[in-house]
């Protein structure tokens, strides 16, 4: 079981979009994946079909009050053969800030309850470096970072690697930096060319071959709660996602040959 954190600390970046298409290519791939949502904005969760608003399932907020020793009874089936979630909702913040300073520290989920049943498991993560965020650090093999291709969003990148440093140092020394991939590159400016050549030129090996182009097919994905892959799998964001899932499977391959 491999764990992927996606993580940037600026909102807007492609971030859920990613994890969810990302998780729904592997699941279509044959891989048995978990997507576990830590923002509380529950996007990730609602892409999947999960919506609080509409129906009543347990979610990682009532795992975290609940106690309880396993996260198996909060995992909620999808539609999508081999896909599973374990799902958000708005409470999640205030109540995980409430009860850890109760608890007086440390993280809720831990790598115990994690099943193993799952080939992947991937967080996707809130656009801070709160609590949840570092929780997901704390557990993760893996940290893959989305880039929106403007030249504002080098900041958010920098200091995305220092927190990821910073939690090498403290946190989990075992985390690796997966890779760094463009997201919302329009090939039609220049703007979008060069901030794509940059962080080529500077993250080198760190950087994937595959950028997310901007895609309107995205939208209507998660406007109709499915993956790409899933609903228009002809795609050019579903041809895209699913190269970049190639070369995220390739990657670890390599790195635990």
């Amino acid at each position: 079981m491999k764990s992927i954190v996606i993580l940037n600390n600026k909102g807007g970046v492609g971030k859920t979009t990613s994890v969810v298409n990302i998780a729904g290519a592997l699941a279509r791939k044959g891989k048995k994946t978990l997507l576990i949502d830590l923002d509380p904005a529950a996007s990730a969760s609602m892409h999947l079909g999960l919506d609080k608003n509409s129906a009543s399932f347990k979610t990682l907020c009532d795992f975290i009050i609940d106690g309880a020793p396993e996260s198996d009874d909060y995992i909620q089936n999808t539609a999508f053969h081999k896909l599973d979630c374990l799902p958000s909702e708005p409470a999640l913040s205030d109540f995980y800030e409430e009860m850890a300073q109760e608890q007086d520290g440390g993280f809720f989920l831990e790598r115990r309850h994690l099943p193993r049943k799952y080939e992947f498991i991937l967080f996707d993560s809130p656009p801070n470096m709160g609590s949840l965020a570092f929780n997901a650090l704390a557990l993760a093999d893996y940290v893959l970072i989305p880039v929106q291709t403007q030249y504002l969003a080098l900041n958010g990148l920098q200091l995305t690697l220092k927190t990821v440093d910073k939690v090498r140092r403290h946190l989990n020394p075992g985390l690796k930096i997966l890779g760094i991939f463009g997201t919302q590159f329009d090939r039609r400016t220049r703007v979008a060319r060069d901030v794509l050549q940059l962080l080529r030129e500077t993250h080198g090996p760190l950087m994937f071959k595959t950028a997310i182009g901007v895609n309107s097919k995205l939208v209507e994905a998660y406007n109709a709660q499915k993956p790409i892959i899933y609903k228009t799998p002809a795609a050019r964001g579903a041809l895209e996602y699913t190269a970049l899932t190639r070369e995220i499977q390739k990657r670890i391959k390599s790195d635990t040959a």
